[in-house]
């Protein structure tokens, strides 16, 4: 087993950042729990199954990673943890998005220093969070949840460790080959099951380059993604932050983004996506960081849900 030290940018509440996983352990691949973080990532054509945890303070992080098997090469080392630190947020500054809450939203000021330490977490690529995005379009988290480890199952690679068998979120080639009558079986529609099998196909071929649309303008990533049938802006917008880290997006038409506003901003019922805009315009290039701690704050009261809890109570023993 290989072992490695990870020092994200302070603050950073590994328990807050990555605890979000552990109310959603059916989606079978981002696995949080009691303090500890575990993933299957590939590097060099090969499976490693990473384990993380905090053995650092909020104020003086410090993540220890290890990697199973042992990769034999210092290139796999450094890879896998590059896309831990991605994956983590490790390279972000979340004073300037503090400081700058504090200037213009005294409301959202205060979810910050309760969320104090939180930085979004990101995917490894961006086609898992465009796969993500797809999964969550008008469905509940917890059944997305459900169903995108199925989905994992049938169509991501896995290893076997520590008497466990882990998976690997599914690569394009993997959908790109899939029936879609078979992804319906799983549990989506059907109208799902054909835009996750098209989108994968278009990645696979060449076509829609995800990767590559990184640094792209809004307008670009949409006109090229909503050729797809059943991508919209929402979906858009949600993989941007997720997996290209665009935080200057706003996924406004997202229900638990409308349900935190109307609750924290006291707008009342009926909070419509122009409603999210309005209210988080003025956060500018940090709209994204906005929508994460609204969210999540949201989350926390609705469901008695927070990783520090455990994280606390597991110290005791």
């Amino acid at each position: 087993m290989s072992k490695f030290i990870i020092k994200p940018i302070s603050p950073f509440d590994f328990d807050l950042t990555l605890g979000v996983y552990g109310g959603f352990r059916t989606q079978s691949v981002d696995l949080y729990s009691r303090g500890q973080f575990e993933r299957v990532l590939p590097v060099e054509a090969r499976y490693y199954l990473v384990t993380a945890s905090s053995t650092g303070t909020v104020e003086n992080p410090e993540v220890t990673v290890s990697a199973s098997p042992p990769p034999a090469k210092k290139g796999a080392v450094e890879e896998l943890v590059d896309k831990m630190k991605w994956m983590m947020g490790a390279d972000l500054d979340m004073t300037v998005f503090y400081e700058h809450a504090k200037k213009v939203d005294p409301i959202l000021f205060q979810i910050t220093q309760r969320l104090y330490g939180l930085k979004p977490p990101r995917t490894p690529t961006v086609f898992e969070a465009l796969i993500i995005a797809i999964t969550e379009q008008q469905t509940a988290l917890a059944v997305a949840s459900e169903l995108r480890g199925r989905l994992v199952k049938r169509y991501g690679e896995s290893i076997h460790i520590k008497e466990g068998r882990y998976y690997q979120f599914p690569i394009p080639e993997s959908l790109a080959g899939a029936d879609p009558k078979e992804i319906r079986k799983l549990g989506f529609s059907f109208r799902k099951a054909l835009c996750m099998v098209e989108a994968a196909q278009k990645v696979k071929s060449g076509e829609i380059e995800l990767e590559a649309l990184r640094s792209a303008s809004l307008e670009t990533i949409l006109e090229k993604l909503t050729q797809v049938k059943g991508i919209g802006r929402w979906t858009v917008e949600y993989m941007m932050c997720r997996g290209m880290g665009r935080y200057n997006v706003l996924p406004a038409n997202d229900a638990g983004l409308k349900a935190a506003v109307s609750k924290f901003y006291k707008i009342g019922r009926g909070v419509t996506e122009g409603d999210a805009r309005r209210a988080l315009e003025q956060m500018g290039e940090f709209r994204g960081h906005a929508a994460l701690y609204l969210i999540f704050a949201y989350a926390l009261e609705k469901y008695d849900l927070d990783p520090r809890v455990a994280r606390r109570q597991l110290e005791l023993y």
